[in-house]
């Protein structure tokens, strides 16, 4: 299947036979939303509401003095179960808050907590004055908009004509083969970026990580000389060129404009383990060779953006201390993600510092 196949063939069947060993072996759900259930809800508090509702049955058929008082002491006694549900919950909760927690997952117990779930369902969308209101002129909508952002006609004819003469340049993928980073990779290097995966939505093939990590070794081996012979052969698969696109909405803005969402690409994660296995590879090399700026800390082991907030905070104690001035530039860029306003601001400020104007130094923007 791996050998002997062409690579795409060999995705293919290769994401078939996993699909199908999931299906026989793996319970699927409804794709019905289901309610979130409270952190605190057992199977104590499900026993006691079990019977408040028996007893209610029976009150409603045959309204009798005695009757009522079965159900008045059931509901008395499921709200004192349920209240010592929620105390004993709230105190574990608390008790697992520690310096060491992510903010993810903080907050999905805060969610959890509070039954928070948030639709992300667009019902209505307005369009140069027109209400669109089906599925499909939704998403055509939302996509056109998403084009005309990224499109390459917002660039100015010099950065067109420096791009197409670019990407007419051939790659050479024959140089530099002797070097550790072009070798093949080892199944250690396999086991190792599986295991530091995280549980988030998959792709359109529907295949997860928990799938790929329950694999037995021959198959995680086999999976592996695919990588390779992608490595090698310099052939990307086709099926992993397509995304399933999440829109979000940007909190505060109208949800009736299409161009107030944010795209959350959902590729396959078959791809994905092969991305993160060449970013271990880049970042080692780069971080060897110190090719990173010392200033970046986006992205980077040991180091989050918060370091560069605390150098910021040192500067400005050294300044109260030594009675000087210090001068900070912030940019707040809206839609930072578009090409069109990165590229942009980036020959203003070029440009710029050109004139002699800012001794500015642009690292990594």
């Amino acid at each position: 299947m791996v050998q002997n196949n062409s690579i795409d063939e060999a995705v293919e069947e290769v994401t078939r036979v996993i699909l199908h060993a999931a299906n026989v072996a793996i319970p699927q759900t409804k794709s019905k939303f289901k309610k979130q259930t409270k952190p605190w809800w057992n199977n104590e508090c499900q026993l006691a509401n079990k019977k408040q509702k028996k007893a209610w049955n029976i009150f409603r058929r045959y309204p009798s003095t005695q009757n009522l008082i079965c159900f008045k002491k059931a509901r008395a006694e499921f709200r004192r179960i349920k209240r010592r549900s929620q105390r004993v919950s709230w105190v574990n909760y608390i008790s697992t808050i520690t310096s060491s927690i992510s903010s993810r997952e903080l907050w999905q117990k805060v969610k959890k907590a509070s039954g928070v779930h948030s639709s992300n369902a667009i019902s209505i969308l307005n369009v140069n004055g027109q209400t669109v209101s089906s599925l499909k002129d939704i998403a055509n909508s939302i996509a056109s908009t998403l084009a005309d952002t990224s499109s390459s006609q917002n660039y100015n004819s010099l950065f067109l004509s420096h791009r197409q003469k670019t990407e007419r340049k051939k790659l050479n993928f024959k140089t530099r083969t002797s070097f550790p980073y072009n070798q093949n990779f080892t199944y250690q290097e396999f086991q190792i970026c599986l295991s530091s995966t995280h549980k988030s939505a998959p792709g359109s093939d529907l295949i997860s990580y928990i799938m790929i990590q329950h694999l037995n070794s021959e198959s995680q081996k086999n999976l592996l000389h695919l990588y390779n012979r992608i490595w090698n052969e310099y052939h990307f698969s086709t099926s992993w060129q397509h995304a399933l696109v999440i829109l979000l909405l940007k909190p505060g803005k109208n949800s009736a404009d299409p161009s107030n969402y944010r795209p959350i690409a959902l590729t396959s994660y078959l791809c994905k383990l092969l991305e993160r296995m060449v970013n271990r590879r880049l970042i080692y090399f780069l971080e060897r060779n110190n090719l990173l700026h010392q200033n970046q800390s986006g992205f980077r082991r040991g180091r989050s953006t918060l370091d560069n907030l605390l150098a910021l905070e040192t500067d400005i104690r050294l300044a109260f201390l030594q009675r000087k001035h210090l001068v900070a530039i912030f940019f707040d860029i809206e839609k930072a993600d578009d090409r069109t306003w990165r590229y942009g601001i980036l020959k203003d400020l070029y440009d710029f510092n050109l004139r002699g104007n800012l001794p500015i130094f642009i690292q990594n923007f």
